[in-house]
Order: C-alpha cells, then structure tokens, then sequence
C-alpha cells in the first residue's frame, strides 16, 4: 500500500458491518425502506437494526420516519444527503486502499 495512513481516514460509524450494510442499502436507492424491509434484507434482530440506525441517525447520516398505516406502525429509513455525501466520500477511500493492495 503506498500509503497505510489511509485507513485510518475511514469513518468509524460506517465501518461496522451492519452499518455498512444499513448505508449500502439506503444509498442504492432514493426512496425511504422499511423497518421489515431492511430486517429481511441484512438478517439483523430488530433491536441490532434500531441500535445501528441510532448512531447513523445521530450522525446525522440517516432520516427516519414513523408513521401508521391504519393502526399499524411503519418506521422508515432514508440516506440524508450528508449520509450520501460521506458514505461515498468512505466507499472511495476504501476503493483506493483495495487497489494500492492489489497493485503490489
């Protein structure tokens, strides 16, 4: 790697796996995910998925929206524009430290 340095510019809330997760699937997309949706998609509890979209939410990296459909709640997720900006801004610096490693 030319520069080892560079790991350390990763952000540390979206490099936990599920919150890799969480931010990969909300920045494929420009509509909101729901709360089941998101469950099914990355096979977390739902207490892991609320504690993970927390820090996310706190970050300021992710919206979330409650509602009721009837008398059921819906809880929906969406990628803020800051969450997008710096989950990709994250994404690039990962891209470049796979491929200083893959060019050695």
């Amino acid at each position: 790697m030319s520069d080892p340095s560079k790991v350390f510019a990763l952000s540390k809330v979206f490099h936990e796996r599920a919150r890799l997760g969480i931010m990969t699937v909300l920045s494929t997309t420009d509509d909101e995910i729901e709360f089941n949706e998101m469950i099914q998609l990355l096979k977390l509890t739902k207490g892991n998925l609320a504690m993970h979209i927390t820090k996310l939410e706190e970050a300021g990296y992710v919206e979330v929206s409650k509602s009721f459909v009837g008398k059921i709640p819906r809880t929906t997720y969406k990628a803020t524009p800051m969450g997008r900006r710096d989950f990709s801004a994250y994404i690039a610096v990962l891209e470049d430290i796979i491929a200083s490693t893959r060019n050695n």
